[in-house]
């Protein structure tokens, strides 16, 4: 089994190089080898591990090597955006850059910085650089209605033109007007954002020029289409391996330990597929270019990391911003939720091991989280008392890690569903210091769960040290000025309540009146 593991190894080690070299080269100057090798890390040591132990790495060590990993490949891909070429300093000029989509970099744009559409490969032809020329100041003067948005000054800057004024009308009819009226000039000359100023608080217009350029053309659909087949088949195998070895049945005949590995990896690779599949349709109807679902095999439990849809192009605004959160945590929880009560119906009762830790599956102690032992509660009934701990099914340890991926991906921080939920519903300014509030909470709980045992408990203090490394701020929409309609923030209020009944340990009061 282990020699198919190596294989399959090997062969996800050459698909995540080609997904690479297909849409994460065009968006960065760091060369795709060094990348490869930061997302490959965990496979390889676990590679390395098992060749001189004969045993794959322990769940805490391996998840926390993969946090570190994808942090570093995110901050690796933000510092490696393609920079915008030097001007002319004496004139007031924009600069341009290449983007095969027509689209700019998901980046604030303030006073004081910049960003530009991303340049996704080096081109042959020279950068067309397309300046407004002093008489266009007066036909730009006039998309900008006075009872719509009132125009006060027009600034140039190296990498766009900021348009300043008052806010006269809704912002979602402010900006499908404004963006009108200038394409009614000026054709598709300029990509138009709309965003506050992160010093002022006020919104402005931005006008970001397109080049003239060469479009490049994409790879066929249909080579994304069997990578994301093959990626999904080198996931089930290692998935279906660890659910038999999660069953306790890793000898005999090939086809009863797949049987036995069954309801493990069709309920993880159930979940986590449907959830980021979510994401893509939601991707697909608010026209943003995205890559397909891709699977991440790992050769260690839980078998997989998930999935991995890019945005490859701006989200139009805070509404469609939300939705990409929103809906894949929400399909995400609504699948793990009723799998992890049918499963701990399934699952037998063992004595208490005060020692267990979250990854314990076999003496599984569920009061480190409210919503946790309130299911197990629900589905055990008196079986599960004070004294009592689970030795989980197959199908709840699927669904009980689906949750922590969940829960942690509803952290409201950056690239995160909880990073964008938030961000919709307060705006870039307020989500960066809920961010870092969450960052410093997670920290004080992590710390109180180490201390309480016995200093010997890391797991969720090492997670909320990886955590703090990951930025607050994130990336505002094209119109990020608009704001939700109450359903969406209703909603964003009871998901975010969903994270912390997973983070919120049972309270002794709730422990004596129902008894565990």
């Amino acid at each position: 089994m282990w020699l198919s593991l190596l294989f399959i190894l090997v062969l996800s080690g050459i698909l995540t190089y080609v997904i690479l070299h297909q849409t994460v080269s065009k968006l960065t100057v760091v060369p795709v080898w060094i990348l490869w090798i930061v997302l490959m890390t965990p496979p390889l040591l676990t590679g390395v591990t098992v060749a001189l132990s004969k045993q794959s790495p322990s769940v805490p060590l391996a998840l926390l090597v993969c946090s570190i990993c994808w942090f570093l490949y995110w901050r690796l891909l933000d510092w490696g955006r393609h920079k915008p070429r030097s001007i002319d300093p004496n004139r007031a000029s924009l600069t341009a850059a290449n983007n095969p989509q027509n689209v700019p970099s998901q980046t604030a744009i303030d006073e004081s910085e910049l960003s530009l559409p991303l340049e996704p490969e080096r081109q042959e032809e020279p950068l067309v650089v397309r300046p407004i020329e002093p008489e266009e100041e007066a036909t730009l003067r006039t998309c900008f209605a006075w009872n719509v948005f009132f125009l006060e000054k027009i600034e140039y800057r190296p990498q766009a033109v900021l348009c300043r004024g008052k806010l006269r009308a809704n912002a979602d009819t402010a900006y499908s007007t404004i963006v009108e009226n200038i394409e009614n000039i000026f054709g598709d000359r300029f990509f138009i954002l709309f965003q506050y100023s992160l010093s002022t608080g006020k919104p402005f217009f931005a006008l970001v020029p397109r080049p003239q350029y060469t479009k490049i053309t994409r790879s066929r659909r249909w080579l994304d289409y069997l990578l994301a087949s093959l990626l999904l088949l080198f996931t089930f195998v290692p998935t279906t391996y660890f659910g038999a070895a999660l069953a306790r049945f890793t000898t005999g005949n090939p086809i009863e330990i797949a049987k036995a590995g069954l309801p493990y990896a069709l309920s993880i690779m159930s979940i986590l597929g449907l959830r980021d599949l979510g994401r893509y349709l939601v991707a697909r109807f608010y026209r943003i270019e995205s890559s397909l679902p891709y699977f991440i095999p790992l050769p260690f439990l839980p078998g997989t990391y998930g999935c991995l849809v890019q945005m490859q192009s701006p989200i139009p605004n805070r509404k469609a911003v939300f939705d990409l959160g929103f809906v894949a945590s929400a399909v995400g929880l609504a699948l793990s939720i009723p799998l992890l009560i049918w499963g701990l119906t399934q699952s037998q009762i063992v004595p208490l091991d005060l020692k267990a830790t979250l990854f314990s599956f076999h003496t599984f102690n569920p009061r480190f989280s409210l919503l946790i032992a309130v299911l197990s509660k629900l589905a055990l009934g008196s079986q599960f008392s004070a004294e009592s701990a689970i030795d989980l099914h197959g199908v709840a340890i699927a669904a009980y890690i689906s949750l922590l991926i969940i829960t942690i991906n509803l952290m409201p921080l950056r690239r995160l569903d909880g990073g964008y939920i938030v961000h919709a519903m307060f705006g870039q300014k307020p989500s960066a210091i809920v961010s870092q509030l969450s960052k410093l909470i997670l920290l004080i709980v992590g710390f109180i769960r180490f201390r309480a045992s016995g200093f010997g408990n890391t797991d969720l203090l090492f997670l909320a040290i990886v955590v703090s490394l990951i930025p607050a701020i994130d990336e505002p929409a094209l119109n990020d000025v608009s704001e939700l309609n109450n359903w969406r923030d209703a909603f964003g209020v009871i998901i975010l309540g969903v994270l912390i009944l997973m983070l919120l340990p049972v309270p002794a009061v709730l422990m004596q009146l129902l008894e565990f």
